[in-house]
């Protein structure tokens, strides 16, 4: 563990996992919808809540995002000030789903998940302090952060000065990335159950002079085998309802995709 693990972070597997956060933080978002709003019909500031969480674990996904894209090496400044803004939002976003497992316990975990939330969120702050105070603050070595005529970062060895420190620092450093996996990790217990359907599809033709009043929209579903069969077939007629306005006598076509 001499090497932090944002210096991985300009390889490809490690560059393309790190989208994976922005996913799992919109997952979140929606989840908490569904419980307050569309299951307790609740209105409050939970939902500007989400949504402040929201940008800010979008935060720490582009702060992960910059770290892949601009190298140690190249653009050394960039590069630490996305490993910050990775670790220092992702640690408020962590807390404040911390509160918000609390007050929906229980109805889609068990008390202790929270309670196993609380303890990664407090053992990830240790881990986030130590690293700033022993990692570049304590563990800085003189020209350790410029590269040389070759392009390489200063190598640490064990006669190094500040040895320890920056082993602390970058021990400290892994632990908190390991306790922000294990966090998001912790989301599947609630999600285990949840799924995702693709919008819905309503195709209707323009006419300036369609007049909508008194018209009824009857929609039919249509699956995905069933969208393979009218392209094949070309007889989008079959799964497509026609509505005639007894006035104008003119059509609309409605369709619904359900996936």
């Amino acid at each position: 563990m001499r090497t932090y693990i944002f210096q991985i972070g300009q390889f490809v597997p490690i560059f393309v996992f790190f989208f994976s956060v922005a996913i799992t933080v919109y997952l979140r978002h929606r989840q908490i919808v569904e419980f307050y709003w569309h299951r307790l019909k609740q209105v409050g500031r939970w939902r500007i809540t989400s949504c402040v969480l929201l940008w800010i674990g979008y935060f720490s996904a582009f702060g992960v995002s910059v770290v892949g894209n601009f190298q140690e090496n190249n653009v050394i400044i960039v590069h630490y000030a996305g490993a910050l803004l990775a670790f220092g939002c992702g640690l408020i976003y962590t807390w404040a789903q911390t509160v918000f497992s609390y007050n929906m316990n229980p109805k889609l975990a068990k008390p202790i998940v929270s309670h196993c939330r609380l303890m990664l969120c407090v053992i990830s702050t240790m881990f986030f302090i130590t690293m700033i105070v022993f990692g570049p603050i304590l563990g800085k070595q003189p020209n350790s952060f410029v590269p040389d005529a070759e392009g390489h970062l200063y190598k640490w060895t064990v006669d190094s000065p500040n040895y320890i420190e920056h082993m602390i620092g970058t021990c400290s450093e892994w632990l908190l990335a390991i306790c922000f996996q294990l966090y998001i990790l912790s989301f599947a217990i609630e999600l285990r159950h949840a799924y995702c359907h693709a919008p819905k599809l309503r195709l209707m033709p323009f006419y300036d002079d369609f007049d909508t009043n008194g018209c009824v929209t009857n929609e039919k579903s249509i699956g995905c085998d069933d969208l393979q069969t009218i392209e094949s077939n070309k007889s989008l007629s079959k799964k497509v309802n026609k509505i005639s306005d007894s006035s104008s006598k003119q059509e609309t076509m409605v369709v619904r995709i359900k996936f």
